[in-house]
């Protein structure tokens, strides 16, 4: 599929091959819950080589480079010759891997680990915001996007309740309205007596509450909605390591300071 042309709606967005756990369920959280687009994750470059040759055709490919780089080479080749934007991550600094990667045909390539934010904005680079699917949704660039998807995936939220948290953690302290939430969520105003989010939010509770204890939680608010709170305590002294970079102890600091009343 060339670039220009519609995505099929049984079509991911995006396909991902990279191997560090951590680093491959960060990207899945920014296109599947920040960007709301399809996309497929692997831990290795032949699955998603198999998708490309079974007739997948994504936007995006992001592939992770790492010691030896031959498959990911293969990989960018591969994909580009297909069409997709390809964006590299180098894993290995001070070699050659990254122009090995931009001779292979590699649209981009960023230093590994990369923050979510800054693949976000160099895949608008390189193919524009509708392309890229920054257009089509609301996104907040003041939020911490790896403290949402570190929480997320410390806590085993499915990608529905992802969304919901990313809107309570972005409301910064207040109350969110079921309203609100079916505005950002399903792009349409909230059915009364529909009780999807309070099935939602019960199950995030329990998650929650099994991974941080009481130092995040959410509140619902009688006849008005729901309360998200984080306490000054909520530190991530064992926060997924690779996420950003190295920064495992510090993830949700940001988040703290935006958050806490």
């Amino acid at each position: 599929m060339l670039q220009g042309e519609g995505i099929q709606s049984n079509q991911p967005h995006a396909l991902v091959a990279e191997a560090d756990m951590a680093c491959r369920m960060g990207l899945q959280h920014l296109f599947s819950v920040i960007l709301e687009l399809p996309v497929r994750a692997f831990a290795d470059c032949e699955s998603v080589m198999a998708q490309l040759r079974d007739g997948v055709r994504p936007r995006v490919v992001v592939v992770g480079v790492p010691r030896p780089a031959t498959g990911a080479l293969t990989l960018i080749r591969e994909a580009k010759m297909r069409g997709a934007c390809v964006m590299a991550l180098d894993w290995q600094r001070g070699t050659e891997d990254a122009v090995q990667a931009f001779l292979a045909g590699a649209d981009d390539v960023a230093r590994a680990p990369v923050r979510l934010k800054e693949l976000a904005l160099r895949m608008q680079a390189r193919l524009g915001a509708e392309l890229s699917g920054l257009q089509s949704c609301r996104l907040d660039f003041s939020a911490d996007w790896e403290a949402e998807a570190d929480i997320a995936l410390r806590a085993g939220l499915t990608e529905a309740e992802a969304r919901v948290v990313r809107v309570l953690i972005g409301r910064d302290g207040h109350i969110v309205t079921r309203d609100e939430l079916s505005q950002a969520i399903d792009r349409r105003p909230w059915d009364y007596g529909d009780r999807k989010f309070d099935v939602h939010v019960a199950k995030i509770r329990k998650k929650l509450h099994r991974v941080f204890g009481s130092q995040i939680s959410v509140r619902t608010v009688r006849s008005s909605g729901y309360l998200m709170t984080v306490a000054d305590a909520a530190v991530a002294v064992n926060a997924t390591p690779g996420m950003t970079g190295g920064e495992g102890p510090g993830l949700v600091r940001p988040l703290l300071r935006r958050s806490v009343k």
